[in-house]
C-alpha cells in the first residue's frame, strides 16, 4: 500500500492557500509525473519556472510537496514530489463559518476539473491510444439524507484509493499499459 496519505487539515487558511488555481494545476502535473522540476511543470501548465516555483516552495510549506532528493539532479534544479496524497479535511475540523471558505475550494478545483476536461475533448483522437475510447461520464439525481451523502463519499473515496494503491505497482506490471487518468467526481445539492 502506498505510504502517502492526504495531509489532515484544520486550519481554513490552509485550505485557501491549496485553493490556488496555479497551485492545482501544478499539483495535478506533478501527480501525472511522480517527480518533476518547476521547470517541466511550468511547461505543462503554461506559466513560467519562476512562478511554477514559487507555488511549489508554498505547497512544501504546506505539507502536501517536498523536494525529492532522490531524483538526478543538474546544478542547481530541484525535483519534487508529493509528500501527501493531497488535503484530508471535514468542516467540522474547520470550525464555524467554514462553507464559504470550502467553496473557494471547490471552485478552484471544480474549474481546473473543467479545463481538463475540456483539453481532453480539443485533443482529438489518437489512433494508436485505445485509452480515448475508454473514458466515460456518469451522473445522475440522488435523493440522499446529510448521513447517505457523507456514506456516499467515504464509499467513493475508498474506491478511488484502492485503485491508486493497488499492488503491484504499475511499473512493475508487464504487457499492460498504463495512461494517467483524470478522475473527478462532484456532489452537490441541486436548487
Amino acid at each position: 500500500m502506498d505510504e502517502l496519505q492526504p495531509r489532515r487539515v484544520d486550519q481554513v487558511e490552509v485550505l485557501k492557500s491549496f485553493s490556488h488555481p496555479l497551485r492545482l494545476r501544478l499539483y495535478y502535473a506533478l501527480a501525472r509525473h511522480g517527480s518533476a522540476t518547476a521547470t517541466v511543470l511550468a511547461k505543462d501548465v503554461g506559466t513560467t519556472a519562476q512562478l511554477a516555483f514559487y507555488h511549489l516552495s508554498r505547497m512544501a510549506e504546506l505539507g502536501v510537496l517536498e523536494e525529492d532528493l532522490e531524483a538526478p539532479s543538474r546544478g542547481r534544479e530541484r525535483y519534487w514530489k508529493q509528500s501527501a496524497r493531497g488535503l484530508s479535511f471535514t468542516p467540522d475540523d474547520l470550525g464555524d463559518n467554514t462553507v464559504s471558505d470550502l467553496e473557494v475550494l471547490h471552485r478552484a478545483q471544480a474549474g481546473i476539473h473543467l479545463e481538463q476536461l475540456q483539453e481532453f475533448f480539443n485533443s482529438g483522437p489518437n489512433p494508436s491510444d485505445g485509452f480515448r475510447s475508454a473514458a466515460f461520464g456518469a451522473d445522475m439525481v440522488l435523493d440522499l439524507t446529510r448521513a447517505e451523502v457523507d456514506l456516499l463519499r467515504e464509499e467513493l473515496t475508498q474506491t478511488l484509493l484502492r485503485f491508486r494503491d493497488r499492488q503491484p505497482p504499475i511499473a512493475e506490471r508487464s504487457g499492460d499499459p498504463s495512461r494517467s487518468m483524470f478522475v473527478f467526481i462532484h456532489a452537490f445539492p441541486m436548487k
